[in-house]
């Protein structure tokens, strides 16, 4: 009887969300400006992807709310500013917009700058694609770069 019921439930919040992301941002009266804008932007980023892709997107392109609340306040002031600046665009072009606008992740001083370098490289490389696609291409130019031709010996 559990599985029933936790089964409904995850239907009921699927489709909840389905629904959601479907429709197009509408601003309400009780969300400020700078929200109902930063959720038009992430929708404007991902408006061409399909259902399943689009959560995985609007959490990469949609800034939060509020910076300030944010644990990396600078990322979230940086993305939002990316989207400002790409306002007239929509889809993959505005996806790639923004990853070039976005500034790469400083390298910390230590003893593997040659790894965060290889990894700003690929980030650079990897920009407009977000989730599973993302994580993989990440993965896939990391060993592009780290590789010494050791595997082929």
């Amino acid at each position: 009887m559990n599985n029933i019921r936790r089964g409904l439930l995850i239907l009921g919040l699927f489709a909840c969300h389905s629904t959601w992301a479907a429709a197009p941002a509408r601003c309400t009266s009780n969300s400020t400006e700078t929200a109902c804008q930063y959720q038009q932007a992430g929708l404007a980023s991902c408006q061409d992807q399909t259902a399943a892709n689009l959560p995985a997107c609007l959490q990469q392109f949609t800034p939060p709310a509020l910076c300030r609340r944010e644990r990396n306040r600078a990322a979230c002031e940086q993305l939002a500013a990316a989207q400002q600046a790409c306002h007239g665009t929509s889809g993959a072009a505005r996806r790639q917009c923004v990853a070039t606008q976005l500034p790469p992740p400083a390298c910390p001083p230590g003893n593997d700058n040659a790894h965060c370098q290889a990894r700003l490289a690929a980030l650079q490389q990897c920009g407009a694609l977000f989730g599973s696609q993302r994580r993989q291409c990440l993965h896939l130019e990391m060993r592009k770069r780290q590789d010494d031709g050791s595997a082929l010996r």
